[in-house]
């Protein structure tokens, strides 16, 4: 049987599948790190119902609560830029994937064809083998 002539490209193909899909899955938790710290942040933001006795507590806690606001948004900001990040390795992934099974299909057409012309051969030997015996035993015969 020959062997399929694109087959280092094809391991190549199967090596950057992987990497692709290594990527995906690190941006997806990522991703769910992000959006977890976000919800956990507006969680604690909506907790804060202290007493308020006097001025300063007021104070500290107006300021408590715009740095919270602030820490939010910059937790919403990465959570985005993770999706986003999500959604490119999800796009490189399903590329690669598309490359690697082309050339997948290259490969079983090349093996059908291989194992066709193999039985191809092999059944004009045996024709062969049995016009050859049928020709000597009517030679014999005569």
């Amino acid at each position: 049987m020959t062997t399929f002539p694109l087959s280092g490209l094809l391991r190549v193909r199967g090596a950057q599948e992987r990497v692709a899909a290594e990527r995906l899955s690190r941006a997806t938790a990522d991703r769910n790190r992000a959006e977890l710290a976000a919800q956990d942040a507006q969680a604690s933001l909506n907790d804060l119902r202290p007493q308020i006795d006097d001025a300063r507590t007021l104070m500290a806690m107006a300021a408590a609560r715009a740095a919270g606001r602030s820490a939010l948004s910059d937790l919403q900001a990465l959570a985005e830029l993770r999706r986003d990040e999500e959604a490119d390795a999800r796009s490189a992934h399903v590329d690669a994937r598309r490359e690697l099974k082309g050339l997948e299909r290259l490969e079983t057409g090349h093996r059908v064809a291989t194992a066709r012309a193999e039985l191809a051969a092999e059944q004009s030997a045996i024709d062969e083998i049995a016009v050859t015996r049928t020709a000597r035993g009517e030679g014999s015969a005569a």
